[in-house]
């Protein structure tokens, strides 16, 4: 009966921890930049393969633009993080 209960508090946990992440996607570098542009984001510089873009408000954030790679979910949140957006709202604009 113990292991039951302890096993059912394992699953209702690790639902709760799915939860409270979410389910944030991997997305290419051009659908980051597609969300920027029609967030009113332009781009201002670029060095290298990263291309920092900024909007009238003066929020900014860069992109890296590497070979082959995509943006995870955390650098995606990081992201949303520097222009004060949830990463929910961001990919409303999607």
């Amino acid at each position: 009966m113990g292991s039951l209960i302890l096993s059912l508090n394992l699953s209702v946990f690790r639902t709760l921890l799915s939860h409270s992440r979410g389910n944030i996607p991997v997305l290419k570098p051009a659908e980051v930049v597609a969300i920027l542009l029609k967030l009113g984001f332009f781009e201002v510089r670029q060095r290298g393969s990263h291309k920092q873009f900024r909007d009238g408000m003066g929020r900014c954030t860069t992109i890296p633009f590497h070979q082959n790679r995509d943006i995870s979910p955390i650098l995606l949140r990081q992201i949303a993080k520097d222009i004060g957006l949830t990463v929910d709202d961001l990919l409303k604009k999607r």
